[in-house]
């Protein structure tokens, strides 16, 4: 066998040029590596759970507010029962309920009309709240 016959030069070369497409892969692969790191599902998830939780309260505390608001008024303008409900829909969606669906009930019973029928009043001012 003649060690530079075609067939050894050209197995050769495919064996080489195999190598340094290996090599090249590898290096741009680790490359990449080191410029996106793995990241970790489990903190992710963590962190969108702990939004979560803070979103639920924080609907949660707008309920309440208005639903305090609305009783000691004793009446609700039905636009802002229209907002109530789609906020408590995005609550109740996502985990709250319990006293927040109590208070949605409450509020669906108010009148939406002011006690004597005073139909020019207007939505319930946010500057009217005691803190």
């Amino acid at each position: 066998m003649n060690l530079l016959s075609a067939e050894a030069i050209t197995a050769l070369a495919g064996v080489a040029t195999g190598l340094g497409v290996s090599g090249i892969i590898s290096w741009l692969l680790g490359r990449y590596d080191k410029r996106h790191p793995v990241t970790d599902m489990n903190k992710i998830v963590e962190k969108l759970d702990n939004l979560n939780a803070a979103v639920v309260e924080l609907a949660y505390l707008r309920i309440r507010e208005r639903h305090e608001n609305a009783v000691r008024r004793g009446w609700l303008h039905p636009n802002e029962k229209h907002v109530l409900e789609r906020l408590y829909a995005a609550y109740h969606s996502i985990g709250g309920n319990g006293t927040g669906t109590e208070m949605i009930e409450d509020i669906r019973r108010l009148p939406s009309v002011p006690p004597g029928g005073d139909t020019t009043s207007s939505m319930c001012d946010e500057t009217e709240e005691e803190y």
